[in-house]
């Protein structure tokens, strides 16, 4: 039986019928089988080939079918008989490597380079139209390729046909056969105008067919279109040959009949490195860094090994490429690029016999003379390099045991090294990091790849995709790709397409370009390795990626892996090293948005939905746990919103300090946790409800009202749906705050009603003493002092039959200032004074400050200014000692005012340049706007 899939899908059996594959599934299961064929395919990588990551929930079964089927098809009469074998792990498809076209097509492809190299030149040509014989079209040419994997099969497959028939053309005008390939070179160059070594083909058929003006015409047409289109020059060997041309130089006409190519070697040196891209731009520092790692130190001399290493798509291999071609100057004897294919989609990393056989025929070493022993081949390269100045671009190496034996000797030579590993043995080596571009660079760079125009159009929708794609060169180039395809589209309608997470990855796919696939070769290294770390590591990975956080650190981890801390910080190790993570600092973490999202889509794809569940169960219970923990330490007196569980697992938080940067350096992470838990089950609901209750004191003390309103107008509707009405209640009384803080006071007054109502009807007296003080402060902002009183007063009647003192001391402190506001300033003055004597007894920061801060404005209408520094003093100092930076500012305010009023303006000026400082990141919308105006009458009266 023959198959073929170097062109239509096709089946023949032995006795020369046609078996017809109808059904589009089959033919796609078919093609996957043969292209692995007497391997095994695992039921999951088949499952993602026949449906992409949309599979249904009965891909399995539906596969048993679809093999049984094919099973029918390929042996009608006795099934069981077909090539198809299914064992454990998944199927596989037992055929002769003679039987299956593309295998055929590889073995000629190798045997007819081999013949080329050694100069068997009319070997090389029958092998080569041999291979090129088999193609009836193009590669799977009605199969429908759902997944990149397979996509990218095909691509190699026709670029090999490409190379094959260049190779072929190589052997032709070797053999002295000028003229008859002329004409298929020019349609050729017609088919493919910027492949430049049809070009030099072309260029040498002509010359060496005495058609010198045509071959020098070629050239002009081909820099033509590359300075119009691409904006380079040909390549230098190119260039090389034109001059050659030009003045007409002898060797040119010798046939290579050779059998080795070491005098061609030998007579010009290798010119290897790729062309750089147009389009690069930034890192000036990265390259002066290099250029310095490059020169030495100058100490003993040795040859320079520099290890590039980053993320997948930080643009590691076009830096290398920069850096090179900046450098080349230094290295007359040449310059060799080699790709180890260390992390390329559906190719093996290069062995270092393969490595060593190309480097010793770029220096000149016959292919004959390449010595079949690694150790014997690396000591010839060793002595070939002794005595040469030459660079060495090591490209997309995947371990130190790959790269080892590549490396040279003597002192005059450098070699470039780029990886997505770290590869930290590397002895001798130094490491430059490639991390992702700058907002402006990014910026910059999709300006060059999209056009001034377009990103001038709407700079912020640019500055918005970059950030969409993590400003990784490999995310903008791919979005960019699409962009220019499409003439139409703007670059808002690109970010709103992209701002939907869940097709995110899909989006940023143009031809064989895409981030999913970039990413997808460092996780299967991972799990293909022999090592159980890393095994370990990319199971790691796949949790890693559910809580939508922007940094992690090493207790959440701990938390979502479900092992200890030490386990966790091995296998995020393992995956620092590969890339998929980097290091903040000791114990905490960054992962990419993309690589966040991949991770999240091989979670879903591999992990059970429960195992999913419990693993996010337990990321938000940490932030939960851990946030009251930090909060009842950063404001022991104001934790009423929730309660600490004896059982809940103690977290090291060092003290109020300690939990207050903690609350801050989370409070991102924590608004996307609280999030994402209100979208989930019910289980995470109840977390989210109670993560979002826990951070009531942090938003208020810390001054974040806009966050807070996000916040808990979510957490009221989940609260409600879950029939939770004390917790409602609470985030009625927290979005209350928020909206106060943010100045707009009727929202708040009917978020505290509301609040008052439910505690009411549930029998919640604490809760309603609470809302009915709130409500008097509500009233008491709003300049109705008057209105104020009656719930101030039914606050404390409430808290007295309770036995709630802290109600009857916030009544007191809000009818302290009811009385202010009346002019009744001695009877404030007495009120407040009691009110502040009692919670600095208590220990209350919160309200010490609040009645403070009261006493200070009491002094300031009295006219007894220094009372009020006095006060206002103490005040700033003890807000700032426990964090609550509003009450700060508010405190900073009211000694600029008073500071004014003394005539003291130096000190007016340095309290309130002081408040400024402290609102500038601040969302609290009122204590803003005191700060500005206060701001103005001071600078105006120093001024007068």
């Amino acid at each position: 039986m023959q198959f073929g899939l170097l062109g239509p899908l096709s089946v023949t059996t032995d006795a020369g019928d046609n078996i017809r594959i109808g059904r589009s599934k089959l033919r796609l299961l078919l093609a996957v089988l043969l292209v692995d064929a007497d391997r095994v395919v695992s039921a999951d990588k088949l499952v993602e080939s026949l449906w992409g990551h949309q599979s249904p929930r009965s891909a399995v079964a539906n596969l048993r079918t679809y093999v049984r089927a094919l099973r029918q098809l390929l042996s009608p009469a006795h099934p069981e008989r077909a090539p198809i074998v299914t064992t454990s792990r998944g199927y596989s498809i037992h055929v002769p490597p003679t039987s299956v076209d593309v295998l055929v097509f590889e073995r000629l492809l190798v045997a007819g380079g081999e013949a080329r190299r050694n100069g068997d030149f009319a070997h090389a040509i029958r092998h080569l139209e041999e291979a090129l014989s088999l193609w009836r079209g193009s590669a799977f040419e009605d199969v429908f390729l759902a997944t990149d994997a397979l996509a990218n099969t095909a691509h190699r497959l026709e670029e090999q046909r490409l190379t094959a028939a260049e190779n072929l053309i190589d052997a032709r005008i070797a053999c002295g056969q000028y003229a008859e390939v002329v004409g298929e070179l020019h349609a050729r160059v017609a088919q493919y105008p910027l492949r430049e070594r049809l070009w030099e083909q072309l260029m040498l058929a002509l010359y060496r067919d005495r058609r010198q003006a045509e071959a020098l015409a070629a050239y002009q047409s081909l820099r033509s279109r590359l300075v119009e289109e691409v904006g380079v020059e040909p390549s230098p060997q190119l260039q090389e040959l034109h001059n050659r041309i030009l003045v007409a130089d002898p060797t040119l006409t010798t046939p290579d009949v050779t059998p080795s190519v070491a005098p061609v070697a030998a007579s010009r040196p290798p010119r290897q490195l790729p062309l750089d891209v147009a389009t690069f731009v930034g890192r000036d520092s990265e390259l002066a860094t290099f250029r310095g790692l490059l020169k030495g130190d100058g100490g003993e001399p040795q040859i320079p090994v520099i290890v590039i290493h980053g993320a997948p798509g930080a643009g590691k291999s076009t830096f290398a490429v920069r850096a090179a071609k900046l450098c080349m100057a230094d290295f007359p004897d040449g310059q060799i690029f080699l790709n180890l294919h260390g992390f390329a989609p559906d190719l093996a990393p290069m062995s270092p016999a393969e490595g060593l056989g190309r480097l010793l025929r770029a220096v000149g070493v016959g292919s004959t003379d390449v010595p079949h022993d690694v150790e014997e081949a690396a000591s010839l390269f060793r002595t070939v390099m002794a005595d040469r100045r030459m660079l060495i671009v090591l490209d997309n190496a995947a371990t130190t045991a790959q790269l080892r034996p590549l490396l040279p000797a003597g002192v005059g030579s450098a070699v470039i090294v780029t990886s997505r590993a770290r590869l930290a043995g590397l002895d001798g080596a130094t490491y430059l990091h490639l991390g992702p571009l700058s907002p402006d660079v990014s910026y910059a760079m999709l300006q060059e790849l999209i056009g001034e125009a377009r990103t001038a159009a709407d700079p912020g929708a640019t500055r918005r995709l970059a950030a969409l794609c993590d400003h990784l060169p490999l995310g903008l180039h791919i979005a960019a790709s699409r962009l220019r395809t499409r003439d139409r589209w703007s670059v808002q309608h690109l970010v709103d397409r992209l701002t939907d997470e869940r097709q995110r990855l899909t989006e940023l796919v143009s031809g064989d370009l895409a981030v999913r696939t970039s990413l997808g070769v460092s996780c299967a290294s991972l799990r293909s390795s022999a090592d159980p770390a890393e095994q370990a590591a990319a199971q790691a990975f796949h949790l890693l990626g559910l809580l939508r956080v922007t940094e992690i650190e090493l207790g959440v981890a701990s938390a979502l892996l479900d092992i200890p801390p030490l386990d966790t910080d091995r296998a995020i190790e393992r995956l620092m090293d590969a890339h998929l993570i980097e290091a903040i600092e000791p114990g905490r973490y960054y992962m990419h948005d993309l690589v966040r999202l991949f991770a999240g889509e091989l979670a879903a794809d591999t992990v059970p939905p429960d195992d999913l569940t419990a693993a996010v169960t337990r990321g938000v219970s940490y932030y939960l746990t851990t946030a009251r923990r930090a909060a009842n330490l950063a404001y022991p007196h104001r934790t009423h919103h929730f309660t600490i569980d004896d059982d809940e697992t103690p977290t090291p938080l060092d003290g109020p300090e300690e939990a207050r940067r903690w609350l801050e350096r989370e409070r991102v992470n924590m608004l996307g946790v609280v999030r994402q838990a209100l979208r989930g089950p019910d289980e995470h609901v109840r977390l989210g409800v109670g993560l979002g209750l826990a951070l009531h004191w942090f938003f208020v003390h810390a001054g974040y009202p806009h966050d807070a309103i996000r916040v808990y107008q979510d957490v009221i509707r989940s609260a409600s749906l879950l029939k939770e009405r004390r917790a409602e209640a609470y985030a009625h009384d927290s979005l209350a705050h928020a909206f106060l803080l943010a100045g707009r006071l009727d929202e708040s007054r009917a978020h505290y009603a509301a609040e008052l109502s439910i505690c009411r009807a549930i029998g919640d007296r604490f809760g309603e003493q609470r809302a009915l003080g709130n409500l008097g402060t509500n009233l008491l902002t709003q300049g109705l002092p008057e209105e104020a009183i009656p719930y101030l007063e039914q606050q404390r009647e409430v808290a007295r039959d309770i036995g709630a003192e802290i109600g009857e001391r916030f009544a007191a402190l809000g009818l302290g200032k009811v009385y202010r506001r009346l002019g009744r300033l001695d009877e404030a003055v007495s009120v407040l004074s009691d009110s502040s004597a009692w919670f600095e007894k208590s220990g209350d920061d919160y309200l010490i400050c609040a009645a403070l801060q009261e006493l200070g404005r009491t002094y300031i209408d009295l006219g007894r200014f220094q009372q009020a520094i006095e006060v206002l003093v103490r005040t700033a100092h003890r807000a700032s000692a426990v964090g609550l930076r509003p009450g700060e500012a508010w405190a900073l305010v009211d000694l600029a005012r008073a500071w004014r009023s003394l005539g003291t303006m130096n000190k007016a000026v340095e309290c309130i340049d002081r408040a400024v400082e402290i609102v500038a990141t601040s969302d609290d919308t009122r204590i803003r706007t005191a700060v500005q105006a206060e701001h103005a009458e001071v600078h105006r009266a120093t001024r007068s």
